[in-house]
């Protein structure tokens, strides 16, 4: 099949996907506060340690500024993840007390919120869990009395074949470069995707970076990967677009993720992107006793220079 006509299947699914989501409408819009939790679980060669950040919720109508959102955040709680063989309580640690390395490592889940010195977060610092595929994974947070819970899993990680660069597509930009990955994808399994661009060890791109297998089930394909920019950041080059600057450093970093934690990605991203006219619409979490996301990835990584010819 065409590659163009498969990635316009895509793009179509993905928005019909999108167009069924369920419309939130707020019962109470000064309701109690709710527990918030990000938590993450990386299988790759960075060796990523596992953090949870944990939060307070606030009406839609608060003002923000700094001492609300600092007084948001929770560090007296217990938090602990099991790997099925062990119980491992994570640490509350603040980035000014980390080594510039864990710092750098953090920073490819994180973006730079990591390089905020109050920025703080419970992590397995020393990597005590036993972090592999196909291994679930339990998170145990007690607050105050309050029992928080989720369960995530992690996938089979991806079998990268090449990243490769071709021209960009249409009228050629000379100074760029549109990259593409050949992978394999296993067949008869639901797999989901999304992939991360580090750009020059600065620039962190995931948006909108998320797909699925409906139509390459079980291929192995040769598709294009675009830089995963917001076209409306300050990071994006309209005279590019959404390729790559040819001599650039570039790590790539191809992701599987569950069906929970996908179907949360999708949906915040979903409710991100509403007008001033749109309905709200609650992201899927998969928290007990509060809101947000447990979630892994098994990822491979490609460091990789785009080419100057």
């Amino acid at each position: 099949m065409n590659r163009i006509i498969i990635l316009s299947i895509i793009m179509i699914s993905s928005l019909l996907f999108t167009s069924c989501e369920e419309e939130f409408v707020p019962s109470d819009v000064k309701a109690k506060q709710e527990y918030v939790v990000e938590g993450q679980l990386e299988f790759s060669i960075l060796n990523i340690p596992t953090f949870v950040i944990l939060s307070k919720s606030t009406s839609y109508f608060s003002t923000l500024d700094s001492t609300l959102v600092e007084n948001l955040y929770i560090d007296d709680a217990e938090v602990f993840v099991s790997d099925g063989d062990k119980k491992v309580k994570l640490s509350y640690v603040c980035a000014k007390d980390l080594s510039f390395p864990m710092l750098f490592k953090l920073y490819v889940v994180l973006g730079n919120k990591i390089f905020n010195s109050e920025f703080c977060a419970y992590l397995d610092i020393n990597n005590k869990l036993t972090i592999e595929e196909g291994r679930e994974y339990q998170l145990h947070i007690e607050h105050k009395g309050n029992i928080i819970e989720s369960i995530t899993s992690i996938p089979e990680n991806v079998n990268i074949d090449s990243v490769y660069f071709k021209e960009t597509p249409g009228e050629k930009i000379d100074s760029a470069a549109m990259m593409w990955v050949k992978f394999s994808d296993e067949a008869d399994v639901k797999n989901y995707y999304r992939y991360f661009v580090i750009e020059n060890r600065k620039k962190l791109y995931s948006y909108n970076s998320l797909f699925d297998d409906l139509i390459i089930d079980g291929q192995t394909v040769d598709l294009p990967f675009r830089k995963p920019v917001d076209p409306r950041s300050p990071d994006f080059n309209k005279d590019i677009g959404f390729t790559y600057l040819r001599g650039d450093t570039l790590q790539f970093k191809l992701c599987a993720l569950d069906e929970d934690h996908y179907n949360f990605r999708e949906s915040f991203l979903f409710s991100n992107n509403q007008g001033p006219f749109s309905s709200y619409v609650r992201a899927s979490d998969n928290i007990e006793g509060g809101i947000g996301i447990w979630g892994a990835y098994a990822c491979e990584v490609v460091n990789i220079i785009v080419p100057e010819k």
